[in-house]
């Protein structure tokens, strides 16, 4: 069977001659010189897929059949229409290549010998900077209407409230009516879920109408998005694609990332909601993130607490206690757990965290005993200060040099597995796939610790401190002490003091580790190490 290969990626291509039936006919006629009857051809016509990336549904396809031997010769009017991206066509040429596929171009001679590859290649890097030339005057192109012309770019779906048309987003009149009132049961105390609630019973249908139901992600967009105070922002997101890894669905993975904001582009449209409605529903969910947890507790090291053993920060919730004679209602207790001790997620493979939950009165007030003990004496805190400071300082040059070093030897790895796959052949795609996936997240990993570092390093540059601070300090902690703080300037001087609690609460008692200004006041506060062990504390 031989397969012919059809491509075009716009009504542009189609009107220059290059459209799908001019590009079947050409290479039907070839088929016929060659040989072959109509019975024997099998034709793959892909329409609106960019030449910039192989994976397309077609193409698939052709490639599947290739390898499963029901193709064995592929004509194609021109290298271009395969693919413009000079590693995706030697990917797929070599691919046909150990499958014993022949490769047939009309406007051009491939030949499989070494002048043949090397004058296929030439022309392929041309095509590649052909593409990269024709992208950047593209996005010139939408860059200046946007810019010059107002025009709003073409959009999958438009924001709930609005519906796109001819470059412009005109108020769709119901489902603004919904945006307002979703702000206005936001500002009076309703949660999402209430919101939800509200929305289904009122008759209003998400924008994709996938579902009835309106999601939490869907209706915290809708209250965070400029885009309802009349502020259409283009040029803000910027993607990347992750060569040789895949997403779940098979699709090419991609990153993203905000550009600065001098890049962004902003355009006015009719605005839905006013600055103060708009304002008000951004401090509403600040305190709301605050509070997250239980709104009748006040959790003092909310968000600092992380788990030993699964790594998962710490969350804030209420267990039911006994029956009060009283009152005759369970009372409740405040606990700091794991989130893994009750998984969210279902299914084989989930592992359930063995820490213990802890309740917040006894673990809030252990850890305030040992401030208290830490800093009762001024010459502790001053040494626990200068030390932390001594610390920063001392090995972060080196630590950094050596982050840098394993980089570079990441980043020639991830360019030897390249090389291995593409011009050696001794790796298989899969095995490509595979060894990408995992290097290029061991890049990410090093770059972000290196970024870490850098952060810290600015950061120990400003935080000189003197006497005058030492004396702010413990002044606020003698306030604290004294009952005078509330709670808000105690979770302040909380954030100040610590940086991260680390709990280890599997077994029957409970290892506590303090990072941050009070770790040195700590160290030298626990007779044996900086891990501090105390009675496990049940819920």
């Amino acid at each position: 069977m031989i397969g012919i290969y059809c491509r075009v990626s716009t009504q542009a291509q189609a009107d220059e001659g290059y459209s799908l039936e001019t590009q079947e006919e050409l290479c039907l006629k070839r088929a016929k010189d060659l040989g072959y009857s109509s019975s024997q051809v099998k034709v793959y016509r892909e329409e609106g897929r960019s030449g910039e990336d192989i994976d397309r549904p077609v193409m698939n396809e052709l490639r599947e059949d290739t390898a499963n031997g029901i193709v064995t010769k592929v004509i194609i009017t021109d290298p271009d229409r395969l693919t413009r991206d000079l590693t995706d066509k030697l990917i797929v040429c070599k691919e046909w290549d150990r499958q014993g596929v022949e490769i047939v171009f009309i406007d051009t001679e491939y030949q499989n010998t070494p002048e043949g590859q090397m004058f296929f290649n030439m022309r392929s890097v041309f095509a590649q900077y052909e593409l990269s030339q024709i992208r950047k005057r593209t996005i010139r192109g939408r860059l200046r209407a946007v810019e010059k012309d107002k025009k709003i770019m073409p959009m999958r779906v438009a924001p709930y409230g609005y519906d796109y048309k001819d470059g412009k987003l005109l108020v769709n009149e119901q489902e603004a009516a919904f945006v307002k009132k979703i702000y206005e049961w936001y500002l009076e105390g309703s949660t999402l879920r209430e919101i939800g609630d509200k929305l289904f019973k009122a008759g209003a249908v998400p924008k994709r109408a996938e579902s009835k139901n309106f999601g939490a992600t869907s209706i915290r967009r809708i209250l965070s998005s400029e885009i309802y105070l009349g502020k259409y922002v283009y040029n803000k997101r910027e993607t990347k694609k992750v060569w040789g890894e895949r997403t779940s669905s098979g699709k090419q993975k991609k990153t993203y990332s905000i550009r600065d904001e001098a890049d962004w582009i902003t355009v006015d449209v009719p605005q839905l909601v006013d600055q103060k409605t708009f304002d008000l529903a951004q401090n509403q969910k600040e305190k709301n993130m605050r509070k997250r947890g239980n709104v009748k507790f006040e959790y003092l090291f909310k968000s600092l607490i992380r788990c030993k053993h699964c790594g998962r920060i710490w969350e804030c919730t209420t267990y039911n206690g006994r029956v009060d004679k009283k009152t005759g209602e369970h009372k409740k207790y405040a606990v700091y757990r794991c989130p893994n001790l009750n998984p969210k997620r279902y299914g084989d493979g989930i592992e359930k965290c063995e820490s213990k939950s802890i309740r917040i009165d006894l673990l809030d007030d252990y850890i305030m005993n040992m401030i208290r003990e830490c800093l009762t004496s001024r010459e502790l805190f001053e040494d626990a200060i200068k030390a932390q400071m001594t610390d920063n300082d001392d090995g972060v040059e080196d630590e950094l040099q050596e982050l840098e070093k394993q980089l570079k030897r990441k980043t020639d790895e991830r360019d030897r597995i390249k090389r291995m796959f593409v011009v050696a052949q001794v790796i298989s795609e899969e095995e490509m796939q595979r060894d990408m996936k995992k290097v290029n997240s061991e890049i990410r990993k090093i770059t972000e610790e290196i970024d870490e570092l850098n952060k810290k390093t600015q950061m120990d540059g400003k935080n000189e401190w003197n006497y005058e601070d030492i004396d702010a300090v413990i002044a606020s902690i003698e306030k604290m002490f004294q009952g005078e703080m509330c709670f808000q300037d105690k979770r302040e001087l909380m954030e100040l003091l610590i940086d991260e609690i680390t709990i280890d609460a599997k077994t029957e008692k409970v290892g506590i580790t303090v990072k941050g200004l009070l770790e040195h006041c700590f160290m030298f506060t626990s007779s044996k190490s900086s891990k501090i062990q105390v009675k496990m504390l049940k819920t």
